[in-house]
């Protein structure tokens, strides 16, 4: 008798190790009632999308999870570490470097106030910034600094002037500051959208209150956030011997990120500090001389913060002339694309 509950005892713990669930019986003190311990599945369709610094995971619910976790791959010790834990099947991960990052997800169950982790998915790689090529094809620029980028499913819009039509196709509208060329209630109201979201210097909240514009994001200088999914960053536009555009007013050029390029509207500016710290792919500055840098002034600008492509702005109508945009070209440095728009 004592033989047979020694070896029901041990045959117990081998089944407790492999995970089978146990309960007692009148011979060998213990019977398989379930396999209920085994572990739930791995999330299936693992999807990464990525938006300037940021990556959003999504994966199918794994049925019985009270939560997943978000594995990444560390490099130096060669294996998926700990990184988020949410409740729902997607989560986005901000501020990531540039880079290539390799994610895996796993399902976790609750017991007494503790996860355990399920298996994990298969893993995906993810590498940024993913940068489109020939992004500057996607910009279009209107008249002065009225600017329209094409982000695939959005549309930005800024400074929107002299529209012809109303095609109503902006997601997005940026407005650097309060100049009639640069603030165009008329002209707002010919690309706007029920759904479109106007981001301008909160200097300018009277203003837009005064246009029948309620919900504008008011900004400040050297403000970061996010509008419809798009990284947005401000920039301070002013004049430095001039007094058109006063540091005062904290008027704005903004950097958008969009299909992985820093794309900068520069606003109407001189070649301030603020201006020459920018780091970004694209550059639309203004060059038309009297309000703003002229093209000399605005090539210095562009040899120095050197992005990939610069798009002369602001000249060619109201002030400055046609022939800025060459004059501009040829000061530009070699390596430097310049795209007359």
């Amino acid at each position: 008798m004592r033989k047979n509950r020694l070896a029901g005892a041990a045959a117990a713990v081998l089944l407790m190790l492999s995970g089978t669930v146990l309960s007692p019986d009148g011979q060998t003190g213990f019977t398989v009632t379930a396999d209920a311990a085994s572990k739930l599945g791995a999330p299936e369709n693992l999807t990464a999308a990525v938006s300037g610094d940021s990556v959003k995971l999504q994966w199918d619910e794994v049925s019985g999870a009270d939560a997943y976790r978000v594995f990444r791959y560390n490099t130096k010790t060669r294996k998926y570490e700990s990184y988020r834990t949410c409740l729902k099947t997607a989560v986005t991960l901000k501020g990531l470097s540039d880079g290539t990052y390799r994610f895996r997800v796993a399902a976790l169950v609750s017991k007494n106030g503790k996860y355990s982790v399920q298996e994990k998915s298969s893993p995906i790689t993810v590498k940024l910034p993913v940068k489109e090529e020939n992004m500057t094809e996607r910009i279009t620029v209107n008249t002065q600094s009225s600017i329209r980028i094409d982000c695939g499913e959005l549309v930005i819009r800024i400074d929107p002037y002299e529209i012809g039509g109303e095609p109503h196709d902006a997601d997005i509208v940026l407005i650097t500051h309060e100049h009639y060329d640069h603030f165009s209630p008329d002209d707002l109201k010919k690309v706007s959208k029920p759904d479109t979201v106007i981001a301008a210097p909160r200097s300018m909240e009277k203003k837009l209150s005064a246009a029948g514009i309620k919900d504008a994001v008011l900004l400040e200088p050297d403000e970061k956030t996010e509008i419809r999914g798009i990284p947005v960053e401000t920039v301070r536009s002013y004049n430095q011997l001039k007094a058109f555009h006063p540091k005062s007013k904290n008027w704005l050029g903004y950097i958008v990120t969009v299909n992985g390029n820093r794309i900068y509207a520069a606003g109407d500016t001189d070649a301030v500090p603020e201006a020459k710290a920018v780091k970004c792919d694209i550059a639309l500055v203004p060059i038309g001389g009297t309000y703003t840098m002229n093209a000399k002034e605005a090539a210095a600008l562009v040899n120095e913060i050197r992005p990939a492509a610069a798009i002369p702005t602001h000249y060619g109508s109201i002030v400055g002339s046609k022939s800025d945009g060459d004059k501009f070209a040829k000061l530009v440095d070699k390596g430097i694309d310049v795209v007359i728009k």
